[in-house]
C-alpha cells in the first residue's frame, strides 16, 4: 500500500467513524455506546492528523 493509499484509508475510517458517532447520537443510543464512539472516532482522526502532517513535513 502506498502512503498515499494510507493517507486516503485513514481519511476514509475517521469519516466513517464520525458518522457512527453523530448516528448513535442522533438515535439516543446508550451514553456509553456514545461515548466509545465518540473515543473511536477521534483516534481515528488523530491518525488521519498524524498520517497527513507526516505528508507535509515531506
Amino acid at each position: 500500500m502506498t502512503f498515499e493509499q494510507s493517507l486516503d484509508l485513514a481519511e476514509l475510517q475517521a469519516d466513517m467513524a464520525f458518522e457512527t458517532y453523530l448516528s448513535a447520537f442522533e438515535e439516543n443510543d446508550h451514553p456509553e455506546v456514545i461515548d466509545s464512539l465518540a473515543t473511536e472516532a477521534l483516534l481515528a482522526q488523530d491518525r488521519f492528523a498524524d498520517l497527513r502532517n507526516q505528508d507535509l513535513a515531506h
